[in-house]
């Protein structure tokens, strides 16, 4: 028999967490019968009633699991945490607080009963603010063009991944890397699974968004540094040029204005550039960096033993 694991990771969700996992729980023994399941909570360090909770819920079910970490860490750091304690052959991703439909993690299991190996969860039209909707796009193209790598428009963090991806993600090379980015910079094929979000969902915040989308410009390759680079680089090229006009009109005109605006721009131009050289040099030496596990943890519950399962 096939297993599920579904992680989820929280973060002060006590008005949300056992109801979600209650409705989880039902959906699985009612629906997805034909594999065995387990749930994976990877709590960020909560200051409310979150873990009281979970561990009351781990006591109910062994089909319950929590990780404790000793920070927050977000949702992609902590859920990548999760795959390394999960014990599936498939993992589910999603959030506690009704923005990711727990009805519609049926059909995720289908489509990977199917074949599909990689399915991402995205916001139908219906269901997105067009506002947000056309400024999301926007900053994809400038993801696009600081770093020639598309990305995913929609992307929810509320997918599947089969134990294959799982291993890849989960390694040496792109444990730190947003997943987005990893299957876009290996050219993996990708199912897309349209849902709308509940009403009851929560409404990220602006801090959150700019959370997110810095999170996507500092984990793509090179992203916000290549991006930084160009702006360096074109910028100091512009500065260099006006420089040159200001002085050759300052010769021409010697009275008009002060000899330290062509000074000014042209010294300018050449730190500009010089810090644009300095940029690729800092993004060669990240590419080259190999990264550390920032996760830390303090208790797990239900989980077997201490073991990492990446490599099974």
């Amino acid at each position: 028999m096939s297993k599920i694991s579904i992680i989820v990771p929280t973060r002060n969700n006590q008005e949300t967490v056992l109801g979600f996992a209650k409705e989880l729980i039902d959906v699985c023994e009612t629906t997805i019968t034909q594999h065995d399941y387990e749930i994976i909570f990877v709590d960020n360090n909560s200051s409310d009633q979150t873990k009281s909770y979970l561990s009351r819920l781990c006591e109910v079910t062994q089909k319950a699991k929590c990780v404790y970490t000793v920070a927050d860490y977000g949702f992609e750091l902590s859920a990548k945490y999760g795959m390394t304690v999960a014990d599936g052959d498939c993992v589910i991703t999603m959030k506690p607080d009704r923005s990711h439909p727990i009805a519609a993690v049926p059909r995720l299991v289908e489509l990977w009963e199917e074949g599909s190996r990689i399915i991402i969860g995205a916001k139908a039209k219906g269901g997105t603010n067009p506002i947000f909707n056309g400024l999301r796009n926007m900053f994809c193209g400038i993801i696009y063009s600081a770093t020639g790598t598309k990305t995913m428009k929609q992307f929810t963090n509320f997918c599947l991944y089969d134990r294959s991806f799982v291993k890849t993600i989960t390694s040496k090379a792109y444990k730190n890397m947003q997943i987005r980015s990893v299957i876009n910079t290996l050219g993996l094929s990708y199912m897309v699974l349209p849902y709308i979000p509940s009403k009851a969902a929560p409404i990220s915040s602006f801090s959150q968004k700019y959370d997110s989308a810095m999170a996507s410009m500092t984990t793509y390759p090179k992203g916000a540094i290549r991006l930084a680079s160009m702006l360096g680089f074109y910028g100091g090229a512009a500065s260099l040029i006006a420089g040159i006009v200001t002085l050759i009109m300052k010769l021409v005109m010697w009275e008009s204005f002060t000899a330290a605006i062509p000074i000014v721009l042209l010294l300018g131009g050449v730190f500009l550039i010089i810090a644009a050289i300095i940029a690729e040099y800092i993004s060669s030496i990240c590419q080259k960096f190999e990264a550390a596990t920032f996760v830390k943890e303090y208790e797990r519950i239900n989980v077997v033993n201490n073991e990492k399962r990446t490599n099974k």
